[in-house]
Formats: structure tokens, sequence, C-alpha cells
């Protein structure tokens, strides 16, 4: 097993590697920032979040995180906010907007996973302080990975359970059965608990039916990204009217 996870990890590190050498070569540095993507709605709307121009954080484009966020608060919320006791798990939050998306629409607290320092420090820890939200905000420096087997080992890890837990990782870079073993054991679920998982077309097939106690209740897409969404057995996920994503 160990040596698994050294292979897959030698893997991961030679593909960022070239990303970062095309990057380069289109003469992107990556260290430069850019202001493109912003809080959509909620106490924090229009404010102007930080990404690395390299694209290294793959933000979730604004339009499908505001249909995202149109579904579950039609099922969890209300039409303007979410529940103001919800806490919501970024997995893989890169510059924090869907978290951060979270908080500006009313939920208690959030936590970020991170595996880079870089991106923590330079977009992260600076678009929770542009929102306001570093009170509400807890940062977790690690591969997400990690921080599910952690909570595995230690059930009350974080503060327990979340009621919402956003999946959005760099597609080719990461396992995706893995990522579902670690959900399916986490304790980090119960069984009210929204989660949605963002894939590419070509691992559909790895796209799991259930997570734990919750069952995949939609399936959607908008352009080349796919977004599967989990909820309890007898949940009842409805779209809004402008949701413009499209069943599959």
């Amino acid at each position: 097993q160990v040596q698994k996870l050294m292979k897959d990890q030698v893997e991961i590190d030679a593909s960022y590697s070239e990303f970062r050498k095309r990057a380069v070569g289109l003469g992107v540095n990556d260290n430069e920032t850019q202001e493109k993507l912003r809080i959509v709605s909620g106490t924090a709307a229009g404010k102007k979040l930080l990404s690395f121009r390299s694209n290294q954080t793959r933000p979730m484009m604004e339009k499908v995180r505001q249909a995202i966020f149109n579904i579950i608060q039609s099922q969890a919320g209300t039409v303007n906010s979410l529940p103001k006791t919800a806490r919501w798990l970024d997995l893989f939050a890169g510059t924090g907007s869907v978290g951060l998306e979270a908080l500006s629409r009313g939920i208690r607290e959030a936590h970020f996973v991170e595996m880079d320092p870089i991106v923590v420090q330079k977009i992260l820890s600076r678009n929770i302080s542009t929102c306001g939200f570093k009170g509400r905000a807890t940062c977790h420096t690690s591969k997400a990975e990690d921080f599910l087997r952690r909570a595995i080992q230690l059930p009350r890890f974080a503060g327990g359970p979340f009621d919402f837990i956003s999946v959005c990782p760099p597609y080719l870079l990461v396992s995706y059965p893995e990522l579902y073993d670690l959900l399916d054991q986490s304790p980090l679920l119960h069984p009210g608990s929204i989660v949605f998982v963002e894939y590419p077309k070509q691992l559909s097939k790895q796209v799991r039916d259930s997570i734990g106690p919750l069952q995949r209740v939609k399936d959607r897409k908008y352009g080349r990204t796919y977004v599967a969404v989990y909820a309890g057995v007898d949940a009842v996920v409805e779209d809004e009217v402008d949701d413009p994503f499209l069943n599959l």
C-alpha cells in the first residue's frame, strides 16, 4: 500500500511539473495573481477573489457555482440563504470560492483543505480576509486524502460531521476511487449531509451511486464540468428555475 501511494505521488508530481512547464511556455508566472472571480450572493456579494493566472488553483466557474448553490438552497435553505447553524467542508479548496460563497450565504463556519502552502498563504488566506470571514473560517494545509484519513482515525477531528461537503479536485491528479472509499468511511458525514463531487466526463464510470448514508440524487453538466449531488435517501433535491444545468 505504501509503495502504491509513493508511486501515485510520483505520477502526480510529474504531471504537476509538466503543467508548470506548459504555463511557463505560455509566459505565465506561477506567482502572478488576478481578480477575475467574485462572490455571487450574500453578505460578501461582489467581493473579488484572488487566483493565480496560471490556473493552478482551477477554481469552479462562477456560473457553475451559482447553479450548485441554487440546488442546495432549494433543498436545505431559503431563497436567499443557507441554514445559519450549518458547517461546510471545502476539499481541494484552492481559492476558497466555494466555501466562501457558502459563508456569504449564511452558514456558521467553513473548513478549507488545501495542500499547497503557497496557495494557502498567497490566495486562500487573503480571500478569506477580503470577505471578512476570518472568524468563521479554518484552513487546513493538507492533502484532502490525508485529512479524510485523519478524520477516520479521530472521529471528532475538525469538530465532527459537516452539513455540506464540496469535492472539487484537480481531475486527473487524484484517484476518484480512493476519494470515494475515504468519504464512504468518513465520520464527517451524517444522514442529512449534502455532498457534491465535480468530475470530468472521462472519469464518469468512477462516480458512485452512494457515499456512506447518502445517495446520488442528481447529476448535472455545464460545459465540460460534471457534478454529482448526494443527499439522504429521503431528500428531495429540487432545481431552481434558473438552474443552467442540463440533465445527463
